[in-house]
């Protein structure tokens, strides 16, 4: 979490570079790592509401 005012311009491109550089680390999210298969079937089903 950063904390940052209007006036923290140079405060804000480090906090935002800081960020990235920290996702950039964690790599990418293990939701993408779901085959194929399943995304197609997750697509297929339709749900209606109930009353």
């Amino acid at each position: 979490m950063y904390w940052l005012s209007g006036g923290d311009a140079g405060k804000f491109v480090e906090s935002v570079e800081d960020a990235y550089k920290k996702v950039s680390k964690a790599g990418p999210s293990p939701l993408n790592l779901v085959d194929d298969k399943s995304k197609v079937e997750a697509k297929q089903v339709i749900t209606t509401p109930t009353e």
